[in-house]
C-alpha cells in the first residue's frame, strides 16, 4: 500500500492536510500516513520512497534558506504532481510569557514574518529560535525559556496564567502532493 510522506507530528498542518485527503478522497483512502521529523529528511531520501507519495505546503521553508520552489525545481525529475488543493491552517497564537523578559522568541520559518511584523509594530527587539515544526514552538515556550512564540491553536489549553495571547491568524495554505517517480 502506498504511503505519504509529511511532516510529523499529529498535531501539524501537514498532517491534518494528509488526513482530510485519505478521509475525503476516494483515490488516496487506503494509503498510510508516514510522518516525519522534517521536510528536509524526506527530500533527502526520496530514493527509498519511490511509487509512495509526498505531501508538503507550498510555504516550506527549510532550515538552509530551501522553499517549496527550489526543492521542486531541484527534484523535478524525481517528483510528480498529482494534486493542489488550498486549506485554511489551524488557528495560530501569537503569545507571550509575561513572566519572561529576555526577548527570545520560538517559531517555525514560516510564520517569521508574522512574528518580526509584531516586533516591529511594537518597538521590540526578538532574537528568533527556529524549530522544524509548530509543535515543537508550542513545547519550547511551554519550556519557559521564550518570552514570545508562534504556534498552533491546538495547544491552547496548555497555556497558564500568565501566558498572554496577542494575536491570532489564519491564513490559507496551498498543498502540493506530489508521487515519488519508481
Amino acid at each position: 500500500m502506498p504511503a505519504i510522506h509529511t511532516l510529523g507530528p499529529r498535531e501539524t498542518d501537514s498532517y491534518l492536510a494528509a488526513q482530510g485527503l485519505t478521509d475525503e478522497d476516494p483515490l488516496y483512502q487506503h494509503f498510510s500516513i508516514q510522518l516525519h521529523h522534517d521536510f528536509s529528511s524526506i527530500y533527502e531520501n526520496l530514493d527509498n520512497y519511490h511509487g509512495d507519495y509526498f505531501l508538503v505546503p507550498v510555504g516550506y521553508q527549510g532550515p538552509a534558506g530551501d522553499t517549496w520552489t527550489s526543492q521542486h525545481y531541484a527534484h523535478w525529475q524525481e517528483l510528480i504532481i498529482k494534486k493542489t488543493w488550498s486549506t485554511k491552517t489551524m488557528e495560530m497564537l501569537l503569545v507571550e510569557n509575561t513572566e519572561q523578559s529576555n526577548s527570545k522568541s520560538v517559531s517555525h520559518r514560516t510564520t517569521k514574518t508574522l512574528l518580526q511584523e509584531f516586533a516591529e509594530q511594537n518597538d521590540l527587539p526578538v532574537q528568533i529560535d527556529y524549530v522544524p515544526a509548530k509543535p515543537l514552538a508550542a513545547d519550547a515556550f511551554l519550556s519557559g525559556n521564550y518570552q514570545y512564540a508562534i504556534f498552533s491553536q491546538n495547544a491552547e489549553k496548555k497555556l497558564q496564567q500568565h501566558h498572554r495571547i496577542l494575536a491570532r491568524f489564519q491564513p490559507e495554505m496551498i498543498w502540493c502532493l506530489y508521487q515519488i517517480k519508481s
